[in-house]
């Protein structure tokens, strides 16, 4: 068993070459991850009125708009306080697109995607890399917080073709508390 445990001052603290302290009890962004996720689940924290990253179609355009929003994932904390808004293209042929939020652990970044999808049943699979959406692996957590359907000609969006999938715990999930 190797226990690890903190968050506790250091007993010995260096200053590196650029001025930043240094401690001998020092943890790093993983044990905190870890530790935020005893307390919170992974998902949208809804806030206060549940509009925390809320999509809808911009009424006349080919256009969604994402409202700003907070998230956890897997520990990891990701905030935006103004609105997103994508533009669509008309195209010839229906199409499918997944709004994502990526945990990559490996380059430290949670960050928001649209991947282009095709749908197999409730199944989104990644036009890109025909990876099944939400990916979910050892560095990689995807929360898909809504699906656009855009059908052949479309030449403008409508509520109807924006699925927000913030409650589907498959694809995203609210943000609980944890423990008791």
């Amino acid at each position: 068993m190797s226990l690890k445990c903190g968050i506790f001052n250091s007993t010995a603290v260096e200053t590196d070459a650029n001025g930043l302290l240094r401690g001998n009890k020092a943890v790093d962004a993983a044990f905190l991850a870890r530790m935020f996720s005893t307390f919170f689940s992974t998902g949208i924290a809804p806030g206060t009125d549940g509009t925390s990253f809320a999509s809808a179609a911009v009424p006349g355009t080919m256009k969604v708009r994402t409202s700003p929003g907070a998230c956890h994932i897997a520990g990891y904390f990701a905030y935006d306080d103004a609105a997103e808004t994508r533009t669509f293209n008309p195209q010839q042929t229906d199409r499918t697109a997944a709004r994502v939020m990526r945990l990559d652990t490996d380059d430290g970044s949670i960050r928001v995607l649209w991947r282009e999808c095709i749908r197999q049943g409730e199944l989104l699979i990644s036009v890109d890399d025909n990876a099944l959406l939400p990916m979910r692996d050892g560095s990689v957590y995807d929360l898909v917080t809504c699906v656009v359907d855009i059908p052949a000609g479309a030449e403008a969006l409508t509520d109807g073709m924006v699925t927000d999938t913030r409650g589907d715990e498959m694809l995203c999930g609210y943000v609980t508390a944890l423990g008791g």
